[in-house]
């Protein structure tokens, strides 16, 4: 396990979800309901996500680095499933959960 999960964020998205103080997107076009869970990953494999579900699009990307420990002080669950991680509920906009905002570019 690591104590930092990045989520591959479209910018957009990520930008409109701060105004509600919350991001709700499980992964690329899927909402949070119904889709269960913010799809993350571990920091080494956020090149291979990005290539094989974003590979095919020419929009702004960030890499949205959260700390396992403030999503748990904020009561937001990290599951781990066959090495995977998953966070169980939205991300708050909050300095101590979103430690960092990378953009990310495909291709």
């Amino acid at each position: 396990m690591t104590d930092v999960v990045c989520h591959v964020a479209i910018a957009d998205d990520w930008e409109m979800s701060r105004g509600f103080g919350e991001y709700e997107v499980s992964t690329r076009g899927v909402p949070l309901e119904p889709g269960g869970y913010v799809r993350v990953t571990t920091p080494d494999r956020v090149l291979d996500v990005v290539a094989e579900r974003y590979g095919d699009l020419s929009i702004p990307l960030l890499r949205i680095d959260l700390s396992v420990a403030g999503l748990a002080a904020a009561g937001v669950p990290v599951e781990w499933v066959d090495g995977v991680p998953r966070v169980h509920g939205a991300v708050p906009m909050d300095p101590d959960v979103v430690v960092a905002e990378v953009p990310v570019r495909t291709g």
